[in-house]
């Protein structure tokens, strides 16, 4: 992780000074980073060994001699996917300005493409949970992400026999694929299931057998895969459930100094701990989250998820118990 802030930081260094010249000295550099003028320095030799010819202007900072800019390329679809994957996880973990440094980038990947490669990449949203890139090996051999890439770009429907984790049963559906994401250390496919007349969430990796068909279809103009899932905690959708938790002071600075979702309002109290609401579409996702905190965490409603999280802690107890 420190590698890759220090890769982040270093390409910050040689924007700023690229598109500010004379205006970022190495307090400045070291203040906007937050770390020593030696630590600069040492970023400003790493970019001239690299090729990029960065020289002092007196006391007015640096500037850039050397304007360093790839050739246009040429990517195919699979490698443009790649890159705009990569990018994505990596965006995920940065401030906002290696995001719009990113997102630039992201944007003159596009730029190399046909149109119709840059509508299918529209839709194949690689929307990452960056905190944890592991990949199920399970099924990865047979993942099925290539053909689904070719029926997103063909607008053709596809056939899967899918082996439900919930049910235990293998299901078949006709699908209309719309894009694919990475949540929860495993790629999902998210598409209409004809079968079934509603939009459903496969994972990949459960996919038994996969065939393209002729069927064309239209993905809606007004769909997004970000408002899709806005409302679910990380890809399980439910009902509509307002939930409350009760955060210990003990842990609630780490509750409250991060964006759990997007409808989550944060209330402390007069003792240091914390009252969490939040509105998500079904409470199971959310109910192990709450698990992983321990007796720091209190669930106050629904009373569902309360009753869930006891029993749940209830049985985990008990199993201990045996081994004694």
């Amino acid at each position: 992780m420190n590698r890759i802030k220090q890769m982040a930081r270093i390409i910050q260094v040689a924007h700023l000074i690229h598109i500010e010249p004379r205006n970022w000295t190495r307090r400045k550099l070291a203040d906007r980073f937050d770390v020593n003028m030696t630590t600069i320095q040492r970023d400003i030799h790493q970019l001239r060994s690299m090729g990029i010819e960065i020289v002092p202007i007196g006391k007015k900072g640096y500037k850039m001699i050397s304007d360093f800019f790839l050739p246009s390329l040429n990517f195919d679809f699979k490698e443009a996917l790649a890159l705009i994957t990569a990018a994505s996880f990596y965006r995920g973990t940065e401030n906002k300005s290696s995001v719009e440094v990113l997102n630039s980038a992201i944007g003159k990947i596009m730029n190399t493409l046909p149109k119709e490669s840059i509508e299918t990449l529209n839709h194949l949203d690689p929307f990452t949970d960056t905190t944890n890139r592991r990949v199920s090996k399970i099924g990865e051999k047979h993942s099925y992400k290539d053909e689904i890439y070719q029926a997103i770009r063909e607008r053709h429907g596809i056939h899967i026999k899918y082996n439900s984790f919930y049910s235990g049963r293998i299901t078949q559906h006709s699908v209309s694929p719309y894009g694919v994401i990475y949540r929860k250390n495993a790629w999902y496919l998210i598409g209409r299931s004809e079968t079934k007349r509603e939009i459903r969430t496969f994972r990949i990796n459960r996919i038994e057998s996969l065939r393209l068909t002729q069927r064309e279809y239209l993905i809606p103009i007004d769909f997004s895969i970000q408002e899709y899932l806005e409302k679910s905690w990380d890809i399980m959708l439910g009902p509509d459930t307002d939930i409350i938790i009760h955060f210990n002071k003990a842990i609630a600075p780490l509750i409250a100094e991060v964006n759990w979702h997007s409808s989550q309002q944060i209330t402390t109290n007069t003792d240091g701990s914390i009252r969490f609401e939040v509105t998500v579409s079904g409470w199971e996702e959310i109910g192990w989250w709450v698990l992983g905190w321990g007796c720091d965490a209190k669930v106050i409603k629904p009373k569902e998820l309360r009753d869930w999280v006891a029993d749940t802690a209830i049985k985990m107890v008990e199993m201990y118990k045996k081994d004694n």
